[in-house]
């Protein structure tokens, strides 16, 4: 049952706070996408918590904490994954920059004279 109001609590402590930021322009829409998904399945999870006892159950852990803190963990993993291809955009998109500013400066520099 504590468990349960700890979700509660937590999902809309998220749904807030993702909202405030998308207001704020703070947050893009498409990566609080996401967390909005994540927020509603805690919010899944505390009203029925018979579905995470059953799926830990069946996946043999030992109690339901360890599978919810283990969801937590893989959660976390693809948030880092994500990041990280989006990092990787970024810096291709810098080394461009970086590359057509250099040609722009050459061929400035190539014109005064």
């Amino acid at each position: 049952m504590a468990l349960s109001i700890v979700f509660i609590i937590t999902s809309i402590i998220t749904f807030v706070f993702i909202i405030l930021k998308i207001r704020k322009n703070g947050l893009n829409i498409n990566d609080s996408i996401i967390w909005i998904l994540w927020a509603f399945a805690l919010l899944i999870l505390s009203f029925f918590p018979q579905i995470p006892t059953m799926v830990s159950n069946s996946l043999g852990f030992m109690s339901t904490s360890n599978f919810i803190f283990s969801i937590f963990i893989f959660f976390l993993y693809i948030l880092l994954f994500i990041q990280a291809i989006q990092i990787s955009k970024l810096k291709e998109k810098i080394n461009e920059l970086i590359q057509k500013l250099s040609i722009q400066e050459y061929e400035e520099r190539k014109n005064k004279k």
